[in-house]
Order: structure tokens, then sequence, then C-alpha cells
């Protein structure tokens, strides 16, 4: 676990032989999620296991875990549905370096239990375990420090203001990228650039781009009382990959006195609308052809150049944005010309 938001991930790994297939019908779907169905597996059954130790030859697996810190605790869940309801749970075993159980943890479905890691252990690994379950929809399996799972929103994350400097006027709200196996991070060597700084993260895959219902009503409130208590005259927004940008974009255009901080990194506009698809009835979508074309208009958005050409107080903004390549110079004349051809 590298910085304060992580939270890892494991997904069904297809590949894998570790999975109970006798009798089963399994499908992935949209988004990664697996439908599982088999209507006489026994109780008791592994249904799937991930390890945190590569062992090609016996399993045909990759390391599929976090390493993890001796003598640290860590939550482990499952995001998953089953019918009957409550009818798998997951069972955590730590080995040591004969391949010998050192101790294991129940976890039951809907449970986050702090598990402590013991001190001699070589690896672990998680099992997924029928206890009368026929029918299930899969997520995934997550870890986390133990202090580090609440989120302030079901499975969103908004830090507290950090670096605070009543000098400045401007407070920075900067979305993470999520990665596949795991939430998006912002290492503190970079949000110690910034000032007045409000890091928003998510645990679901691409984060429904930020925009779902209850969690954006939530995310504006928390802008707008902080704003107030702190009197910023202008808020900017950070995106630095393709679902981070389109949330900058996004909540800049809900404040007038706002502005958008993003690289080059967008996805289409067929391609946003398919993402966001399965997801229809919790996230209110914008209209995506607006935010792509909100990204030429130089006075909602700031691009970057060269260092010599940025702004000062973000002469550091390179570390946040070393996964991306950065923008060039404005070139008004393209801009104009490539907003011409999609007026329509």
């Amino acid at each position: 676990m590298r910085y304060k938001e992580e939270v890892y991930f494991a997904y069904w790994d297809i590949q894998s032989i570790s999975q109970y297939l006798y009798g089963s019908s399994v499908k992935l779907l949209d988004g990664g999620h697996v439908l599982y169905e088999n209507q006489f597996m026994p109780s008791g059954t592994v249904i799937h296991e991930w390890h945190s130790r590569a062992n090609y030859q016996a399993l045909r697996n990759t390391s599929q875990l976090p390493e993890l810190k001796r003598g640290q605790n860590y939550i482990f869940g499952s995001h998953i549905e089953t019918i009957p309801e409550n009818s798998t749970y997951l069972k955590v075993e730590f080995m040591d370096a004969r391949d010998e159980e050192i101790s294991n943890q129940i976890i039951k479905q809907g449970e986050r239990v702090s598990v402590c890691v013991p001190d001699n252990t070589q690896y672990y690994k998680v099992q997924l375990v029928s206890s009368g379950c026929h029918r299930f929809l899969f997520e995934g399996i997550y870890v986390a420090e133990e202090q580090l799972a609440d989120y302030t929103v079901d499975r969103y994350w908004i830090s507290d203001l950090l670096h605070q400097d009543s000098e400045k006027e401007t407070m920075y709200v900067c979305f993470t990228e999520p990665e596949l196996n795991r939430t998006g991070f912002i290492p503190e060597r970079v949000r110690e650039h910034f000032s007045n700084v409000l890091i928003v993260n998510s645990s679901y895959r691409e984060a429904l781009l930020y925009m779902e219902e209850r969690f954006y009503e939530t995310l504006l409130e928390t802008i707008e009382e902080l704003a107030q208590e702190h009197l910023f005259e202008k808020v900017a927004f950070v995106g630095y990959g393709a679902i981070s940008n389109i949330a900058a974009l996004h909540y800049s255009k809900q404040f007038g006195n706002s502005y958008a901080l993003v690289t080059d990194e967008f996805l289409s506009e067929l391609d946003y609308q398919r993402l966001l698809e399965r997801y229809r009835s919790r996230v209110n979508p914008p209209i995506f052809k607006e935010l792509l074309l909100q990204q030429f208009n130089p006075t909602k958005v700031k691009e970057y150049a060269d260092l010599k050409t940025r702004p000062r107080e973000l002469a550091n903004i390179e570390y946040l944005l070393d996964k991306s390549f950065l923008l060039q110079a404005i070139d008004l004349e393209k801009i104009e010309e490539w907003m011409r051809e999609n007026e329509n």
C-alpha cells in the first residue's frame, strides 16, 4: 500500500485454474463483472482463489494480491451479490516459508473485517467459498490498510482540505485517475506543491467518471462549504488522465469562477457514453460533446506547454501529470478550425 487513499482490488481471473468450474456457468460481463451459476455446488467449495505470490506452473497465475506489511492490520472485503443472500464468504490464509498455514480469517459476506498479518508470513491467499450459493454477480475483492478504508460517500473518498494557506485565493480539487487493480493515488511529494488541495478518489472501476448522483451532490456541497469558510475566490479542478480529465471539465462547469487543469488524454465521446451505459440508473450523464469541446476553451481550461510558460504557482505540476503527455502551446487557429468542424 503506497499512499493514503489506495485500496487494492482483485478481479476474477478467467485464465486461472484456481476456480471451481465443474457444472458451473461463468459469464464475463461488461465492466469486468462475472455472473456465476451452479445449482448443485456443495457448501464449503472454494469457488475462486487469489494469491500474493506467483505460481504459474501449478496454478497458471501471476501475483494477484498486493504485498502486505507484517504486523500491520488490513481490511478485507468483497463486492458481490448472491442468491441466496449472504451465501458466500472469504477465507484469508497466511502461509509460511514451508507453505504451511500460519493462521486464517473468515469474512462473511457484507462484513469488513480487520486482519493482522502474522510476523512470519511469506505469502497469503484469499478464497471465495460457497455456503450454499447457487448464483452470484461478482465485481471484486478489496484490501486496504485498516485506517484507510472509510469513504465519505459509498465507495467515494473526499479528503480534508490539505496544505491550507489563507493567503492563497484558489482551492484545488484533484481527481485521482483510477488504475486497473487499485484506486488512484497522488503522492505526498506532489500534494505539497499545492495549497488548499482537496483529493477526490473512488473505488469503482473508472470511478463512474465521478458522476454518480449522490456523490456528485455531496462533492458540490463540500466545495461550496469550504469556499465560503475559507473565502476562496476560485476553484481549480485538476485531472491527469482520461477519467480525471473529463471529471475536472464537468465540475468546472458547475461554478462561475472556476477552471480545469487537464492534460491531453481523453476518450472519444462514444467511449465515454459506453463506459457509463451500464450505470444509467445511478449516473446523471453530461453531454460529453460539450465537455470535449470545452477542453479547447482557454477561458475555462488551462493547458500546459513547457515549464517556462506555466504560471509560477503551478511550476511543479509535472510531478502530478507524469503519467500523461503535457499539452503543447495552444494553437488558436487549429482550435477554431476544430470547433467549426465539430459544432454540429
